[in-house]
């Protein structure tokens, strides 16, 4: 292929498409003649660029993707320096490449990838779900919804549970890896950016619990790294999920870490959804999960769930506050995700965590 990985999707070429595409097996004959660009996930991801991309083709091939999902880095210097400090790039492609045959939940499949670890290029072209219903952060999800996506992930956790391989998935860093605990200076450092933003949205013992957390990031990321560990998504949360008829469809994986399951857990359920229902429901859904990714092994309790699972949710309200970093306050969409994660969780700090 002549033509370098391109930074912008406006950049890609017919003629490298199709090289790419024939390179990885999914184009038998033929060739790419237009490619058509719909920026889409405005709003939704702040680490990255996605686009429905169309294709045309000079001939019939039915074997070949009409349309697909890609995914660049971020033009943002300050995010793509983070992107490349945490290597979500790297990580999301080689979970692409070299466990998706191994995971129990959908996810998409991807037709073609780049790595280019020298020039610091990354390219995936995935499978384009946008006929199934999408979650949204903003808006929330019912309490069915929620119970599908609890199941969904504990089977993510189960396959994984205490699992010999974890220990060879060394690009899938550890949650307390020397690249995770810059969290905690990175923390230090976007707090008053997110207390200006969102301050007036804290209630008391929210904002006191937010600034006590300074000092307290990497003891939680240790926390989450004792026996027994499995995959975690790390960003499980609507927008990045999808329910059909049959169950739920998983994207972004540029987060996942090897650690307690009961994070993602956390995070969905606080996140997602509405602080009564969440109330009402949160010890039986937390059950639920637990049940199903242990299945009954031992050396691990309900409790130690539990202690996770509350720890995992202050762990939560350290990336929202990392992540306002990303956040530009013109979008208005984003905006109203974070204000909604927000109010989310404000009900869960009037307790002991």
């Amino acid at each position: 292929m002549a033509q370098g990985t391109p930074r912008q999707f406006a950049d890609i070429e017919p003629a490298w498409l199709t090289s790419l595409l024939r390179e990885a097996g999914s184009l038998r004959a033929g060739a790419v003649t237009a490619v058509g660009i719909e920026p889409i996930g405005v709003g939704v991801g702040f680490l990255g660029q996605v686009a429905r991309l169309r294709l045309t083709y000079d001939r019939p091939d039915e074997a070949a993707p009409v349309t697909l999902v890609g995914k660049l880095p971020t033009l943002d210097p300050g995010g793509r320096e983070i992107c490349r400090l945490f290597r979500f790039y790297e990580r999301e492609i080689h979970f692409y490449r070299e466990l998706t045959p191994r995971i129990p939940v959908r996810v998409p499949r991807c037709y073609a990838s780049v790595m280019d670890l020298a020039a610091d290029d990354y390219l995936l072209l995935m499978e384009d779900f946008a006929s199934l219903p999408m979650g949204d952060d903003a808006k929330g999800c019912t309490l069915a919804e929620a119970e599908r996506a609890i199941r969904n992930v504990a089977g993510l956790h189960a396959a994984w549970w205490s699992h010999s391989d974890l220990d060879r998935l060394n690009w899938m860093p550890k949650s307390n890896a020397p690249v995770h605990q810059t969290a905690e200076p990175a923390y230090q450092q976007v707090l008053p950016h997110f207390l200006k933003m969102f301050g007036d949205y804290l209630s008391p013992r929210m904002r006191a619990v937010t600034e006590d957390m300074r000092t307290h990031v990497i003891d939680l990321l240790n926390a989450f790294t004792h026996p027994p560990m499995t995959i975690a998504h790390g960003d499980y949360r609507l927008d990045n999920l999808f329910f059909d008829s049959v169950g739920v469809a998983v994207i972004d994986w540029q987060i996942a870490f090897r650690g307690r399951g009961a994070f993602d857990v956390a995070y969905f359920l606080s996140g997602c959804l509405d602080p009564a229902v969440r109330r009402a429901e949160e010890m039986r859904l937390l059950r639920l999960w637990y049940e199903l990714a242990t299945g009954g092994r031992p050396n691990y309790t309900f409790e130690d769930a539990l202690l996770d699972y509350r720890r995992a949710v202050l762990y939560c309200h350290v990336y929202t506050v990392i992540a306002t970093g990303f956040l530009n306050p013109s979008n208005e969409r984003g905006m109203a995700v974070f204000r909604a994660w927000l109010q989310r969780r404000s009900g869960l700090w009037s307790r002991s965590c």
